[in-house]
């Protein structure tokens, strides 16, 4: 009996270990979070952090979020969360900002398009209502690059090579707008025309004003669209689609969805 049980034991140890090295290496899961930051505070003094993180597994997304030092929560419509993905210096997805539903104390949204294999980051924006007449948006500080590999099989129509990054054009044009990566450092480094994948892969510049979709205050807000997103409710503008230019600012190439 017990030289049956040791050698059945034997074969169950030989399958386990045989199904682990037939596995995903759990190596290749990587979160990279960037640097917390201060993110304003509120009419009542509640001060709050944001940060963003750049995901590759299960799938990619880079999220951002604010939430409160000590906890406390804030009314509904007070606290927004506007991500972005960024490839190599250009823009894949931005979402438009999102705002609690319900009284919270942190709201942390994320994104879910992708660009094809290469090196991305996280870098969104958060807004903090001041309590008497605007919000206060504040850059998070970006999220180190990671490396992601498109899945063989792409459920996106747009093909691999629509979407292979070219460096980055940086300048003037003669309509003395600037134009580059729209990852920089802080909300005033960033030029007129930032550089996005249109929704066909095309690679181009759009407005900068045409990425802000944010509320005037709570009061409008809360009037917008509810959706749920992991179990929360937010409220939002819903999408919208503005053009995709060349870096003169005037030839459209495409169109870019903003979620």
């Amino acid at each position: 009996m017990r030289t049956h049980t040791a050698r059945r034991a034997l074969l169950i140890g030989a399958l386990a270990s045989t199904a682990a090295l037939l596995a995903p290496a759990a190596a290749n899961a990587e979160a990279l979070t960037g640097w917390v930051g201060p993110a304003g505070s509120n009419g009542s003094g509640v001060q709050f952090l944001n940060t963003s993180t750049i995901i590759n597994s299960p799938s990619l997304t880079a999220e951002s979020k604010i939430y409160s030092v000590f906890g406390q929560s804030v009314a509904p419509g007070d606290i927004g969360v506007r991500a972005r993905l960024f490839k190599s210096g250009v823009l894949c997805e931005a979402i438009d900002y999102r705002y609690n539903a319900f009284g919270a104390s942190e709201l942390t949204i994320g994104t879910s398009a992708t660009c094809g294999t290469g090196s991305y980051n996280s870098h969104g924006f958060t807004a903090v209502w001041d309590g008497t007449s605007s919000y206060r948006q504040a850059l998070t500080f970006p999220s180190n690059p990671l490396n992601w590999t498109a899945p063989g099989a792409r459920s996106a129509a747009i093909p691999e090579s629509a979407t292979e990054t070219s460096p980055v054009d940086t300048g003037t044009n003669a309509a003395g707008q600037s134009y580059g990566p729209g990852d920089t450092p802080t909300d005033a480094d960033l030029p007129d025309l930032i550089a996005v994948f249109g929704d066909d892969g095309i690679q181009g510049y759009i407005n900068k004003t045409d990425l802000d979709g944010s509320a005037a205050s709570p009061a409008e807000a809360t009037k917008l669209t509810t959706e749920t997103i992991d179990g929360v409710e937010v409220h939002t503008s819903g999408p919208r689609t503005v053009p995709v230019f060349a870096n003169d600012g005037v030839t459209q190439v495409s169109d870019f969805t903003i979620s």
